[in-house]
């Protein structure tokens, strides 16, 4: 399904034209047709809630198990059922698999919001969770907003084992003077226009550190990057192998730091106030939709 483009004012005999979106939502995917339903009807129902003009990204990283149109099927099914949000889902393929970082970075490229969010396709931090990340970007002034599972205000069920090897790559990083925030890596992420832009535009890396890149590109662009708790679940399933992987990482991550060096120390800003979001109402706890239908899965308080 696609989005349609923001066009100019109507004028007289001109058929009515879709607001721009306040908020983009970014949901990478590779192989996750078994996970990908409840996290889409989860955000259509969320942004239906809401009432929010908003459009959805979801960016399928060369799956070969059918993500992309089972994504595309729900949306569908959303839109009939009279679901605004799922009207505005698009699937944007990549032609093969190139990395986590290779499908956000795409993502943002194609985003049109004034606000970007970045969210795992497990639903680990439910849409919801972006109103803390808002307000953090209103009182801060921040161009970045790291949801985090490693500050007092988070509110974390993880597995014993990714706990140990988070704890030892954060070390890492700070050895390498990449420490910006207590969790780089959480899948959480809301980008200010302009700091969508500047990501889209100068990142590099494809695989899974691109995180860390983004926010050291926002850092020493001087946009801001702020850093909030979030209440965030582990989900079973995925295709990260977190000693592996991790490993990898590193190696990544010494790449960035010297990319970084050669990065923009300053850019044109574009500051879209984040009123809009700060004034959402949380969504409460939720049950899952099984047939696809927009129903809100909490009530607005």
């Amino acid at each position: 399904m696609t989005n349609t483009e923001p066009t100019a004012p109507q004028g007289r005999g001109t058929a009515p034209t879709k607001p721009a979106p306040v908020l983009s939502v970014i949901i990478p995917m590779y192989q996750e047709a078994e996970r990908i339903g409840e996290t889409v009807r989860d955000v259509i129902a969320t942004l239906d809630a809401w009432a929010l003009p908003a459009e959805i990204i979801a960016v399928d990283d060369g799956s070969s198990d059918g993500t992309g149109k089972l994504v595309e099927r729900i949306a569908s099914e959303c839109a009939e059922a009279g679901s605004a949000a799922a009207r505005a889902v698009r699937v944007v393929t990549m032609p093969r698999n190139a990395g986590k970082g290779a499908a956000v970075r795409r993502g943002l490229t194609e985003s049109t919001g004034s606000w970007v969010l970045m969210m795992d396709a497990d639903n680990s931090a439910r849409l919801s969770e972006v109103t803390k990340l808002a307000r953090a970007a209103h009182r801060d002034g921040a161009g970045l907003v790291v949801g985090s599972r490693n500050t007092r205000d988070a509110q974390v069920v993880a597995n014993p084992r990714r706990k140990l090897t988070g704890l030892v790559f954060r070390a890492a990083l700070a050895v390498l003077g990449l420490g910006y925030v207590k969790d780089t890596q959480c899948g959480f992420k809301l980008y200010r226009r302009d700091a969508a832009d500047l990501c889209a535009q100068h990142a590099a890396e494809d695989g899974f550190a691109f995180d860390i890149e983004h926010i050291g590109l926002c850092t020493r662009a001087g946009l801001g990057v702020a850093e909030v708790g979030i209440a965030w679940e582990h989900r079973d399933g995925g295709t990260i192998r977190v000693v592996r992987d991790g490993i990898k990482m590193l190696g990544q991550a010494v790449r960035i730091r010297a990319r970084l060096r050669n990065a923009p120390t300053s850019v044109e800003a574009d500051r879209p106030a984040a009123t809009a979001l700060v004034e959402l109402k949380p969504i409460e706890a939720t049950s899952p939709i099984g047939d696809g239908s927009p129903q809100p899965l909490g009530t607005a308080r």
